[in-house]
């Protein structure tokens, strides 16, 4: 079903428009009847899936149009909501016993309203027999959310594709006993699969019979409670991983020694697919769309690419190249001996080490350090191009910015090999960025 039918039946005009605003953000056809004898006329004709009934209208009230409706076969399951002025507790149990699902006393909250429609139309998609075409079961997500027919189908142990629909996206759920066995939607399957659907607050479902099999990758393995926790979960973290990637307003684009590095790289094809993504052409919202991962788990990654440095943004951006923060002592020296620093940042045309023993801008410097795992150590003559004896306000620390003057093609390019495999290293560790 693509939208419930409503009926409202309310004779001040007023009123029915603000009610017919409230109800707009649900997937619902609003009739509406000005009087008694035209809601019963309206409610025989097209058979409404909810009434929404004032007790005092002309012609025949309320009450007597609820009477009408419970006593012809045609009309006595339709569900029956009063909406009215008359707050007396005789009214409200006259409306009860003639078969009404609720009675809401004017003037109605919208959020209240919300519910209770929603509320019984869940109760009545619920009692709704199945059609007599292919379909198990069907209904809306805005009525009941995925995790409850998850649940709900479990504990009937059902078996068949529940099929899900949302917008213009697809997706299936593979259930065997009651047990999500595989899932499918755009290019991601298995368990990421059920993570994305399960974001999804509006569109439609339907439980078909099975059939076929699935992919391998599709298959899902872990229990219904630990996916729908996971799910719920990472639902809850989405925000703030949204928030840390809010900088990157244009394409995303990682250095192509990165994407070289981690394409090359044995490592899990979705991985992979994300990064080949990172080429500079889509935006946040496209490459999410197009990750054949889930949502956190893309955004997950993207954020620690984005901590490491590995995405061209910003300071990162400006620099052109990579740039590794290393926890060793950095020896440096204008006319005098030797400084030591405890840690520095080195890229293939510089080093920004970190210090309160700085020299002014513009100095030449003799720069002497060793990368872990590196056999020769470095020695080159650099020129300071930024300096702070103290941590800025911009966030900057305290320290110099050096820059290579005499380091040759063919350092750094080892230079730049060792920053881009360390970060590598980082990444896929998901250690954070020094």
């Amino acid at each position: 079903m693509d939208r419930w039918r409503v009926l409202l039946a309310e004779d001040e005009a007023l009123i029915a428009q603000m009610t017919v605003d409230m109800l707009a953000e649900l997937p619902l056809e609003v009739s509406v009847a000005r009087d008694g004898p035209e809601a019963l006329r309206q409610a025989q004709a097209i058979q409404p899936d909810l009434i929404l009934l004032d007790a005092m209208m002309p012609g025949l009230d309320g009450f007597e149009v609820a009477q009408v409706l419970k006593a012809d076969p045609a009309t006595q399951d339709i569900p029956i909501i009063f909406m009215t002025a008359r707050s007396r507790d005789e009214d409200k149990v006259r409306g009860l016993e003639l078969g009404a699902d609720d009675y809401l006393i004017k003037p109605i909250k919208r959020e209240e309203l919300l519910a209770r429609v929603k509320n019984v139309l869940r109760r009545a998609e619920a009692r709704r027999p199945a059609p007599a075409e292919t379909s198990l079961m069907r209904g809306r997500l805005e009525m009941i959310s995925l995790p409850n027919i998850i649940q709900a189908l479990e504990a009937e142990r059902r078996t068949g594709a529940l099929r899900v629909r949302s917008g213009g996206r697809r997706g299936e759920i593979l259930l065997v006993e009651g047990r999500i066995a595989s899932a499918m939607e755009g290019p991601r399957q298995g368990e990421a699969a059920v993570y994305r659907m399960l974001t999804w607050e509006e569109g439609e479902f339907a439980l078909e019979p099975a059939s076929g099999t699935a992919p391998l990758e599709a298959l899902v393995t872990k229990p219904n409670q630990s996916l729908l926790l996971e799910g719920v979960r990472r639902l809850d973290e989405v925000a703030a991983l949204r928030q840390a990637l809010a900088p990157l307003e244009g394409p995303i684009r990682m250095f192509p020694g990165f994407r070289r590095g981690l394409l090359h790289r044995a490592l899990p094809r979705e991985f992979h697919q994300l990064v080949d993504l990172c080429d500079g052409t889509r935006m946040l919202p496209q490459l999410v769309e197009a990750s054949s991962l889930d949502e956190w788990e893309t955004l997950s990654l993207l954020v620690r690419f984005l901590k490491l440095g590995m995405l061209e943004h910003g300071q990162t951006a400006k620099r052109g190249v990579p740039r590794l923060g290393i926890q060793v002592p950095v020896d440096f020296q204008a006319l005098k001996a030797f400084t030591t620093g405890n840690s520095f940042d080195v890229s293939p045309r510089g080093v920004f080490v970190r210090t309160t023993q700085v020299l002014p801008v513009g100095h030449d410097i003799l720069v002497r350090f060793t990368l872990p795992g590196v056999a020769h150590p470095f020695k080159v003559v650099g020129r300071v191009v930024w300096s702070s004896p103290t941590d800025t306000a911009e966030g900057y620390p305290a320290g110099m910015g050096i820059q290579f003057l005499d380091l040759s093609a063919e350092e750094q390019g080892n230079i730049e090999r060792y920053v881009v495999d360390m970060l590598l290293d980082r990444a896929l560790a998901g250690e954070p960025e020094q």
